[in-house]
């Protein structure tokens, strides 16, 4: 029976299902795993300023691309510095595989004081029980009986990764890596299918169905964990079939196609614009998809929407006025749905396009750039096509009342709020529609070949979905939080990536100045000189000086955003926007203010204006 070691093993399985860019960093418990790497033709070790980056990067990977981020890290020091970063996709259910490289068995069972352990007894694998409320499913190689259920483990939490949408672990002692293990086990794929109930499903679809024949002003609502569960696109189709108003929430935002009559703008309780929030909280019957009603994503608890007035699709089961069908997927489950709703003829006003209106702030003709006029600005120079991430702060809310163009890919990370997240998730999203591009850059020339040898009549268009189709990375982002992960620029710069990113200089943390302290010390930050970044990150000084700009004015933001030149050159650009200290987005400033009457006062005195 041929065999293969263990770590080539796991590698190959981790290719199998769509990853080719591995982040993390190198430690002595995992040096010879990461040797097998290069072992796989199409995986490539990226390599990372810190381990939470690194983390931080797989998520972004996995939110572009839609397979998993895969982050490897050492025992100890290295998984557990990561683990903030998996804890944020875990809350925001990311698909990421975290590989931890342990001590040998006989350092574990021996409890020996190998470095990275904790107390003069140690438990060497403490940190994984730490880490367990922020996954899914673990392997755990060290407690296997033999090698054959080493390779069953796992295939079985990979398989779960896909499944839930969440994180798993794996961890491999130093000492197995080697290890030889069928080979004969590849030719089997993993399943990813997801295990719907069949009967649970066709209940489910009856009862949708008569929810909305009885309807007479239903609306839709869709949010991010369509996103997550690969449900863009029956989401989309079937609330386009329905035919009825339909909103999101911040995080839900680019999911629906905003350029169609029906979309009617973000719903967010009582911060929405008035004609969003009275067409939703009058709708009889609301189709909820993926809805993730965490604070920051529900307008501070406002948003109304009703159990027995709602159809909510979720990732792991079905609501219909408060009756649950449990036991079944999102994707299969719309899948099932859309030929049933073929013919079905529901009843609703038409929608009305003035409800995207948004906020129509007077910022007096300023020539400086001001947060009303700078977030819809940028929407506006935004292409379908385009991946936009907006770190946690000014950047999220900013974008609230924009438009954004067809296929187009927001992401945020709002539930979990970790700041510093955007820049390395900026540079694993970049990572992956790199990846992306190659694909079909080879598939076209494929299918030229296929069509030269008069193989196939068949067009030489590629047929990849929307969502992987070729469009700019940008990254918008506080100064404060770019300062917290900014080594993943010098990543970048070594790797050839080649994202855009707006840098908002105000001079410190805008939302902790809006939630308390607007004036105070503990908000304001070391000033960086952000023109030295590319240099000093690897970037020659001639391409870097072309690669960056500071501007001040709304006049010189209007210039670089239609300079082709600029944005047409090699490698990544930065922007450093240069802003006001006391302005925010109104809806932010909304936002907090939900948190009562004080707090509104509070945010007047301080200088921040509803």
């Amino acid at each position: 029976m041929a065999t293969i070691p263990l770590g080539l093993y796991l590698w190959k399985r981790i290719h199998e299902v769509g990853i080719r860019s591995i982040m993390g960093l190198p430690g002595d418990f995992q040096l010879q795993l990461l040797d097998y790497i290069y072992d796989v033709p199409g995986l490539e070790w990226m390599g990372n300023a810190n381990e939470l980056n690194a983390a931080y990067a797989a998520d972004g990977y996995s939110r572009a691309k839609g397979t998993p981020g895969c982050v490897v890290t050492t025992h100890g020091v290295g998984e557990l510095s990561a683990l903030n970063g998996v804890a944020g996709s875990h809350a925001e259910q990311v698909k990421v595989i975290h590989v931890v490289g342990q001590t040998t068995r006989p350092m574990q069972k021996n409890r020996l004081m190998i470095h990275h352990s904790i107390g003069f007894d140690p438990d060497h694998r403490i940190y994984s029980k730490m880490s367990e409320p922020a996954r899914c499913a673990a392997a755990e190689l060290a407690e296997v009986s033999d090698m054959t259920e080493a390779v069953q483990e796992i295939d079985r939490v990979i398989r779960k990764c896909f499944v839930q949408s969440k994180p798993v672990y794996i961890f491999v002692p130093l000492d197995m890596v080697a290890e030889q293990v069928p080979a004969s086990r590849l030719d089997t794929k993993i399943d990813l299918s997801m295990p719907s109930d069949a009967r649970s499903e066709e209940e489910a679809v009856n009862a949708v169905i008569e929810a909305l024949q009885q309807a007479t002003n239903p609306t839709g609502f869709v949010d991010t964990l369509i996103h997550r569960h690969d449900a863009r696109v029956e989401a989309q189709a079937l609330l386009q079939k329905l035919n009825v108003p339909v909103s999101s929430s911040i995080m839900g935002k680019g999911l629906y196609d905003e350029t169609l009559p029906n979309w009617i703008g973000v719903y967010n309780g009582t911060i929405s614009p008035a004609g969003v929030k009275d067409t939703m909280e009058t709708s009889d019957v609301v189709v909820v998809i993926g809805n993730l009603p965490s604070d920051t994503n529900s307008g501070g608890f406002t948003r109304k929407i009703p159990k027995e007035r709602s159809i909510e699709i979720n990732p792991q089961s079905v609501v219909v006025k408060g009756k649950t069908f449990p036991n079944i997927w999102m994707k299969p489950f719309l899948n099932r749905l859309l030929p049933a709703i073929k013919n079905l003829t529901i009843s609703h006003p038409p929608s009305d396009p003035a409800l995207t209106n948004g906020i129509h702030t007077n910022d007096h003709g300023a020539l400086h750039i001001t947060q009303a006029w700078i977030w819809p600005r940028i929407a506006a120079w935004l292409r379908p096509g385009d991946m936009l991430l907006a770190d946690t702060g000014t950047a999220a809310f900013g974008f609230t009342d924009t438009r954004f163009p067809a296929d187009l890919s927001f992401q945020t990370q709002s539930y979990y709020g970790s700041i510093g997240w955007a820049t390395p998730a900026a540079l694993g999203a970049a990572a992956a529609r790199r990846e992306q591009q190659r694909a079909r850059e080879e598939e076209k020339k494929e299918k030229e070949k296929e069509n030269a040898a008069g193989q196939s009549s068949a067009g030489a268009t590629s047929s990849s979905n929307s969502s992987s189709r070729g469009g700019r990375t940008v990254l918008v982002t506080g100064d404060g939080s770019f300062q917290l992960t900014i080594g993943e620029v010098g990543t970048m710069v070594a790797r050839g990536l080649a994202p855009l990113i707006f840098v908002i200089n105000n001079a410190g943390y805008t939302i902790e100045r809006v939630i308390h302290g607007a004036h105070a010390g503990y908000n304001d930050i070391s000033p960086y000189r952000f023109a030295h970044v590319l240099p000093l990150f690897g970037m020659d000084d001639a391409q870097a000086a072309a690669n960056f700009r500071c501007v001040r004015t709304k006049a010189e933001m209007e210039a670089v955003l239609e300079d082709g030149a600029f944005e047409g050159q090699p490698g990544v650009k930065v922007v450093e926007v240069v802003m006001e200290k006391i302005d925010a987005p109104r809806r932010l400033v909304q936002q907090v203010g939900t948190r009562g009457a004080e707090q509104v006062k509070k945010m007047e005195e301080a200088g921040f204006v509803q």
